[in-house]
């Protein structure tokens, strides 16, 4: 590699009105579960498609034009947010999230599409099936989460217009994700990229 290796991901964003419904959620668990959990703020919540790992900054360009290649023709959709979940069950849960009504299947497409692309510059491929939701957050230990105790927020339908290639920032404070380059959709071709972070 020419420099350090940067850990990025590839990722829907939220509206603001879905991302205050998924705030609301993260309040009603954090009664219910306290400060054993590690939550996620919600500025920083997103819809991973595609976690990528390190990589080196000379090919952010290369994989960002084979994401915005494989991109082509996908129209934009909505997306609705709906349910509470845990990984890897509510028994001995890890990680509580909120789930995906509406949009579940164009979202597996792109994330499909972004793993056929990260492939052929070196990025491993998913060994799982992709499963659209937002992380809340980490439990410090595993452990039963009763969320039948918790309303889900409201669905909140907003757009996909465009995935986004991020950089993912750590420090002491925690992580800062820094947009790379956004990949719009509904495309004909290939669109000239802008690489600048736009913080």
């Amino acid at each position: 590699m020419s420099g350090d290796a940067i850990r990025a991901f590839v990722a829907a964003e939220l509206s603001p009105e879905a991302r205050e419904q998924a705030a609301k959620a993260i309040e009603g668990l954090r009664a219910l579960l306290g400060d054993d959990v590690r939550w996620v703020h919600p500025e920083k919540l997103h819809l991973t498609l595609k976690f990528l790992g390190d990589v080196d900054p000379d090919q952010v360009p290369k994989l960002a034009q084979r994401v915005a290649a494989k991109l082509v023709g996908e129209s934009s959709f909505d997306v609705a947010l709906g349910g509470l979940g845990s990984f890897p069950s509510a028994r001995a849960a890890r990680v509580v999230w909120l789930g995906v009504s509406a949009g579940v299947a164009p979202l597996a497409r792109l994330a499909r599409k972004v793993d056929v692309a990260a492939a052929r510059l070196g990025v491993p491929r998913e060994r799982r099936p992709y499963r659209a939701h937002l992380t809340l957050g980490r439990l410090r230990r595993p452990g039963h989460v009763p969320l039948e105790r918790v309303a889900p927020p409201d669905p909140v339908s907003f757009p996909v217009n465009e995935v986004v290639l991020f950089e993912s920032r750590l420090s002491s404070s925690g992580s800062t994700y820094v947009p790379l380059v956004r990949l719009p959709l509904g495309t004909d071709a290939a669109p000239e990229l802008d690489f600048a972070p736009e913080i």
